[in-house]
């Protein structure tokens, strides 16, 4: 008895030992994955603190601690709002509002345009409709947008569109990944649901809007998220199409701080850090919905 009992006191005294040095182990993994996130996000914070910081002090002093970099350079040299002041006085006030007024109409109108074409392409049959979503929606993701810009300046000046809202609005408004998330979304929603809804007589029309859209929180905020980020970092198209003052949006405004002999430097990155308050005020509160919808809606062709 007395053999057994020392047989068994080891065997106990092993396997707490094995145990500690698991929870050890997970705990130093853990802290190891802290650690490097830690490190991530100081590489991703040090420079936006830096901008924030030279913002605030002369442009004459933005460098002075940067090269070689020192920690004094997180903090402004000597604390002025020149570069605010300077910025808003030419004009900056006045592209917020077109990049919101902008913005505002893409989501508006290219949200709706998008999620009827994702239904139509997740619910309808017709011929060539595999064939279509290939060459229309999946097609331009291999294609850069600027490879585009000259067949669409062409057609926008045959349309007499240049320096109007209309030649900003409409090339904008059709998105083939909200289009492709649409559909996805769609076509998880119960086949069940969309036949009862149709034998209760709902066209389909009142179908979409009231049965299909409040299902389809996660989708379409994430929609809004891309409709909304790829106006309001719009440069290139606004720049080649609508070069007037009085249409002038966020981002070319922050370029005009560069001229031909010398950079304003505190004033570019003034306007940067105020470019992109918007969308992180934007992408926090709702990046729940956007990794829900980008999550649920996985390849199945």
């Amino acid at each position: 008895m007395a053999t057994q009992t020392g047989t068994v006191a080891p065997k106990a005294t092993s396997l707490q030992m094995l145990r500690l040095q698991h929870v050890w182990r997970r705990k130093g993994e853990r802290l190891l994955i802290y650690v490097l996130l830690l490190l991530v996000a100081l590489m991703a914070l040090l420079p936006l603190m830096w901008a924030f910081a030279a913002s605030l002090t002369p442009n004459a002093k933005v460098f002075e601690y940067a090269f070689p970099f020192s920690l004094r350079a997180l903090f402004p040299v000597e604390f002025t709002l020149e570069a605010y002041e300077a910025l808003f006085a030419r004009g900056f006030g006045d592209a917020l509002k077109n990049s919101f007024w902008l913005a505002g109409v893409t989501v508006v109108l290219g949200g709706t345009i998008n999620a009827l074409a994702g239904f139509a392409f997740a619910r309808f049959e017709f011929r060539g409709k595999r064939i279509l979503f290939l060459t229309v929606i999946l097609l331009p993701f291999l294609v850069p947008v600027d490879l585009t810009a000259i067949p669409r300046f062409i057609l926008v000046n045959t349309l007499d569109w240049r320096n109007t809202w209309q030649a900003l609005i409409v090339p904008g408004l059709g998105n083939s990944l909200a289009i492709f998330l649409f559909r996805q979304f769609f076509e998880e929603i119960p086949q069940d649901l969309i036949d009862a809804a149709r034998v209760d007589g709902a066209s389909w029309m009142r179908l979409f809007y009231n049965v299909v859209l409040p299902l389809s929180r996660p989708v379409l905020i994430t929609a809004a998220l891309f409709l909304f980020l790829q106006q309001w970092d719009a440069y290139f198209w606004p720049l080649l199409v609508a070069p007037r003052p009085e249409l002038r949006l966020v981002q070319v405004a922050i370029s005009s701080a560069v001229e031909e002999h010398r950079t304003r430097w505190n004033e570019q990155l003034a306007g940067s850090m105020l470019a992109a308050i918007v969308p992180i005020l934007l992408l926090l509160p709702f990046q729940r919905y956007y990794i829900q919808a980008v999550t649920s809606s996985g390849l199945k062709d």
